[in-house]
């Protein structure tokens, strides 16, 4: 009979616990947990998600997940898309109505001006391999993994060079794994907050290759214009590190 009853404690704790919490939320005439949980961390986290230097933060934990192997877009990313979607919902009423834009940190904006080419910006990274593997004396590793990263990179998909390069847990990519995204946060955001692009007002899929996305997202070509600058940002920040990569192929390759 004891044997019987031990499978259901578990739910037993689980239901009293919950029923505890219920009548606590009750007898005080609290909302229910998802409503007080929206009005305790939705201030602090509308605070972050709509400044820039907490994007800032955002983008640079998000690469620093990713480089453990957790993935940054399921975790931090998840936690502030609620705030980002409000934001881009303002610009579309906003503009439906034929007034200003007001929000400049919206899912468009972290989707198509920060991740360029996935988490890290790695649209850099896959440009620069695609570069030395087209270099006679490019080393064969270089060579190999070019074709399996880049055409998936400029769909914004980096998977293949996350884990076949690979970036997770490879220190020498590090610093513009973190920097890059952050870099494009403040360029972006300087260019749209002194009007030079026009805020994002529509979605476009996170698969969306960038110059077109810049352009749908922001209905300017200048949207378009400010993703190329990135892209050329970010190849430079990460060619650096990518050269001492390619010299530790050559080194294993002639070792071989």
């Amino acid at each position: 009979m004891q044997k019987e009853l031990v499978p259901h404690i578990p739910g037993a704790v689980i239901i009293t616990m919950w029923l505890i919490v219920y009548g606590i939320l009750d007898a005080n005439n609290l909302p229910n947990l998802h409503e007080l949980a929206q009005t305790v961390l939705g201030g602090p986290l509308g605070l972050i998600g709509s400044s820039v230097i907490g994007v800032m933060l955002i983008a640079g934990l998000n690469s620093i997940f990713w480089f453990v192997g957790i993935h940054g877009g399921n975790t931090v990313n998840a936690i502030m898309k609620p705030t980002w979607i409000d934001n881009l919902a303002s610009n579309v009423a906003a503009y439906k109505a034929g007034e200003p834009l007001q929000e400049i940190f919206t899912t468009p904006f972290m989707d198509n001006f920060v991740y360029i080419g996935g988490g890290g910006a790695t649209i850099g990274l896959v440009l620069a391999i695609a570069w030395y593997a087209r270099k006679k004396n490019g080393s064969k590793q270089t060579k190999a993994i070019a074709p399996l990263t880049v055409v998936p990179g400029l769909f914004n998909i980096n998977e293949p060079a996350m884990f076949g390069l690979p970036v997770v847990m490879n220190v020498t990519l590090l610093v513009p794994f973190i920097l890059a995204p952050m870099v494009n946060v403040l360029v972006a955001w300087a260019a749209m907050s002194s009007g030079l692009v026009p805020l994002t007002r529509a979605e476009a899929s996170w698969t969306m290759p960038p110059i077109l996305s810049g352009f749908l997202t922001t209905g300017s070509v200048m949207g378009a214009v400010l993703q190329i600058v990135l892209i050329i940002i970010d190849i430079a920040l990460y060619l650096p590190f990518f050269i001492a990569v390619e010299k530790h192929f050559k080194k294993q390759e002639a070792g071989e």
